[in-house]
């Protein structure tokens, strides 16, 4: 069995590397280095996932066999709302959801959904939906900027991506309206 604080800890700075922050001083990871390239941002998420899976299995690898369609829908208790991290510096939304999603037993439930948040997101006017080359991208309103959502343009390995950042009172919001979120991650 792994140490779980050890895991919690890699955890913690692969979810920090992910988002473009130096998990040591907190500070920016600048534009120009690797470590900010889309596909190692892609790749911490990746890691940061499996660790979170190995966490919750009390350190343990196992394969992960179950059908999610089977599992009850995604619920959040009172008592574990309080305990969602809000970070200072600005989080991408799939950080912040895997945040959520380590608070209950996956095993036993549907995870909540990332789309979820951009959905509401966008039926409520924070972000707005774009055509670009074909793909549908999002990108903050003026309602969403004023919330704390912003965007920057980063350098990855197929050019260049607007990446979608929210600041600690565009996550508080977020939090304070999780139920409707919570209601549509569950195809409600």
């Amino acid at each position: 069995m792994a140490d779980i604080e050890k895991l919690r800890h890699a955890k913690h700075y692969m979810d920090k590397l992910a988002e473009g922050i130096d998990p040591i001083s907190g500070e920016v990871i600048p534009e120009d280095t690797i470590l900010n390239n889309i596909s190692f941002s892609r790749c911490f998420f990746f890691v940061s996932d499996i660790l979170g899976q190995v966490i919750e299995n009390d350190g343990f690898v196992s394969r992960n066999t179950r059908n999610n369609a089977l599992l009850p829908p995604f619920a959040l208790a009172d008592d574990l709302r309080d305990k969602i991290e809000i970070t200072s510096s600005p989080a991408m939304i799939k950080s912040f959801t895997e945040r959520i999603n380590s608070l209950v037993n996956d095993s036993v439930m549907q995870r909540l959904k990332v789309t979820a948040f951009t959905t509401w997101l966008v039926n409520n006017g924070f972000l707005c939906e774009e055509i670009v080359n074909d793909k549908r991208k999002k990108k903050p309103t003026k309602t969403g900027e004023e919330l704390g959502i912003y965007s920057e343009v980063r350098e990855g390995q197929y050019g260049s991506y607007l990446a979608i950042l929210y600041k600690e009172s565009a996550q508080r919001y977020l939090v304070s309206n999780l139920d409707q979120i919570i209601e549509i991650s569950n195809g409600r």
